[in-house]
C-alpha cells in the first residue's frame, strides 16, 4: 500500500468520525433514548454494507478485497478509537472507562472487524466467479 493511500485512509477515518460526532451532538448520542441507540446499531450496520463495498473499490484497484478489508477495518477502528479516547477519555474526563457509557461506539470497534472481512470475502468470491466465467 502506498503512503498516499495510508494518508487518504487516515483522512477518511477522521471525516467518518467527525460526521458521526456531529450527528450525535450535543452529547455524542448520550441524549438519545436507549431504544433509539439500540435501533441505530443495526441500521448503521446495514448502511455500512454498500459504503464498505464502495470504499474497497475506491481505495484499492487490485481486487484483493479480503486483504484490503482488514486495512479498512484497522483504519476505521483504531484511529476512531483514538479520536474517541482523546475526546471522551481526556477532554470529557471519562478515561478509558468511556467504553461503557458509550457502548454503542464500542460495538463498532469490534463489529467492523467481523463485518468488513465478510464483505471483502464476498466481494472477492464474486470477483473470482466473474473472472472464471469470462
Amino acid at each position: 500500500m502506498t503512503p498516499k493511500i495510508h494518508c487518504k485512509l487516515l483522512a477518511y477515518s477522521f471525516i467518518s468520525w467527525l460526521a458521526f460526532f456531529l450527528v450525535g451532538l450535543p452529547q455524542y448520542y448520550q441524549h438519545w433514548p436507549f431504544w433509539a441507540k439500540l435501533t441505530a446499531l443495526p441500521l448503521v450496520t446495514i448502511a455500512l454494507f454498500p459504503i464498505t463495498a464502495y470504499s474497497l473499490r475506491y481505495f484499492w484497484g487490485d481486487n484483493r478485497y479480503l486483504h484490503n478489508s482488514l486495512w479498512l477495518a484497522a483504519y476505521l477502528t483504531i484511529p476512531i478509537f483514538i479520536y474517541d479516547y482523546i475526546l471522551l477519555g481526556i477532554f470529557w474526563g471519562y478515561g478509558i472507562g468511556f467504553v461503557f457509557p458509550f457502548w454503542y461506539l464500542t460495538f463498532f470497534y469490534f463489529s467492523l472487524w467481523i463485518q468488513f472481512p465478510v464483505i471483502g470475502l464476498w466481494m472477492q468470491r464474486n470477483q473470482s466467479d466473474v473472472t472464471t466465467t469470462n
